[in-house]
């Protein structure tokens, strides 16, 4: 007759194995928590940005005077994942690569920014003089320049051909030379979750007409990495439950080195 009493498992057994299983229930529902709150993180991001990104599209150019006196432009920024770009974003950021020879991937491109500027000056008793190349005609040199630092500065030059002939002044010919330096100082500032583009600069006169910055970022490479179910070898030491093998349990410190099993739910 077989004695069945044998295989069954002691007192002490059942209860390291519901312990176990416990455990195991609960790493299991803490990972799900985990993950979770990482997927509600994720579409709150998501759904902010594109609130954001609509307000950015009606916003326009501000114009604001900072306490060194300069105008500073500003205005709200659009923030883009390159991985979920739409047509009529793509179709924004193809004027970028075109303009600046930017590869297809943007790889390593973290910020697209444009300004247009326009800059009202006036010249005023310029340096000329007056050349006779004949008895009716003559060569008009004019000449400028302005130096406000080594990063702001204009030169001017121009000179006319004039032609006289009784009573009457014609022109021959012209030829008019501008060159100017202007530093610009751009930043993009985060508040509120909100990026906003401001722009300045110290060269007297420049006016800007229209600002706008693309920010590009990755959700994919931020995301963390997910774990794969898969073989490993490990060391580690701890303070807990001890089967013995008299089938005792026992309480007291743990070192345990060897070949483990996970599958893809435990691992976090």
């Amino acid at each position: 007759m077989i004695d069945y009493k044998k295989y069954i498992p002691s007192k002490n057994t059942l209860i390291f194995i519901g312990v176990l299983v416990f455990l195991l229930i609960f790493l299991q529902q803490c990972n799900s928590n985990s993950k979770l709150k990482r997927e509600l993180e994720n579409t709150k991001k998501i759904s902010e940005r594109t609130f954001n990104n609509y307000k950015a599209s009606l916003d326009t150019l501000r114009i604001v005077r900072g306490q060194n006196g300069q105008l500073i432009a500003e205005r709200l920024s659009y923030v883009y994942d390159i991985n979920s770009l739409t047509d009529e974003n793509k179709k924004q950021i193809e004027q970028y690569k075109e303009a600046l020879d930017l590869n297809k991937k943007l790889k390593g491109i973290n910020s697209l920014l444009s300004t247009e500027l326009k800059i009202k000056e006036q010249i005023i008793n310029s340096k000329n003089d007056v050349i006779k190349v004949n008895d009716s005609i003559y060569k008009i040199n004019f000449s400028d320049s302005k130096n406000w630092d080594k990063y702001n500065w204009r030169q001017f030059n121009a000179s006319l051909d004039i032609k006289s002939s009784k009573n009457d002044l014609s022109v021959i010919s012209s030829d008019f030379n501008w060159k100017q330096g202007a530093q610009l100082k751009a930043v993009v500032l985060e508040e509120n979750g909100i990026n906003t583009l401001r722009i300045t600069s110290s060269y007297p006169g420049l006016e800007f007409t229209n600002i706008e910055n693309i920010s590009l970022v990755n959700d994919k490479l931020n995301q963390r990495l997910i774990k794969k179910a898969g073989w490993s070898i490990g060391v580690g030491g701890g303070f807990g439950l001890n089967l013995t093998p008299n089938k005792i349990i026992t309480i007291g410190p743990q070192i345990n080195i060897g070949l483990y099993w996970s599958p893809k739910w435990l691992r976090f």
